[in-house]
């Protein structure tokens, strides 16, 4: 029988073994590891302490219905005005998947919080991952016309700086030209 005793704790926290027994003693025949093509292993884990409480299953948030949606008490506030302000955003989405349609729904407010940042403030990665999004809940039946014109208001803003930033590059860049020139 192999016996392994490793012991795990705060100052050694390397866990696993390059190796716990060579391929040969697995096949091998005296060794009795492999038995009608089969293995069973057994092991014995000793535990001295339990910190924390990891058998209490964790409290489900509550949920509330609105227009179909199941949405936790913390985004009833944002999803209502959304419905307000769009009423007929989710009207077309044909999802049968409550957790489908419910994980749309938070894509939607995802991408409305992203798309209410300046543009400042969002990378060019931010940008393209919205633009992906907003192509998924969009084939999803979310009517979200407002979100498009926000990301292609920020898109042309986004390119105006980039241009910007590219003038002054050249610019720059034909300065130290003209000073390279003149040092030679």
């Amino acid at each position: 029988m192999l016996s392994l005793n490793p012991w795990f704790d705060q100052e050694n926290t390397i866990r696993g073994f390059q190796y716990m027994f060579r391929l040969a003693e697995f096949k091998g025949s005296d060794k009795g590891l492999l038995v009608n093509g089969e293995v069973k292993i057994v092991a014995q884990v000793d535990v001295l302490e339990v910190i924390g409480t990891l058998d209490v299953p964790p409290e489900k948030p509550k949920s509330i219905d609105i227009n179909g949606f199941q949405v936790p008490s913390s985004q009833v506030e944002s999803v209502n005005s959304l419905f307000e302000k769009y009423p007929g955003f989710a009207s077309k989405v044909c999802l049968k998947n409550p957790h489908l349609r419910n994980k749309y729904l938070n894509d939607v407010l995802c991408l409305n919080e992203i798309l209410c940042k300046s543009p400042e403030e969002l990378s060019n990665g931010d940008l393209a991952g919205a633009y992906s999004a907003l192509q998924c809940v969009t084939k999803a039946g979310f009517k979200l016309d407002w979100l498009e014109k926000k990301l292609k208001e920020t898109g042309v803003t986004r390119l105006q700086e980039i241009e910007q930033e590219l003038k002054d590059l050249k610019i720059k860049c034909a300065d130290m030209d003209a000073l390279l020139d003149f040092l030679r």
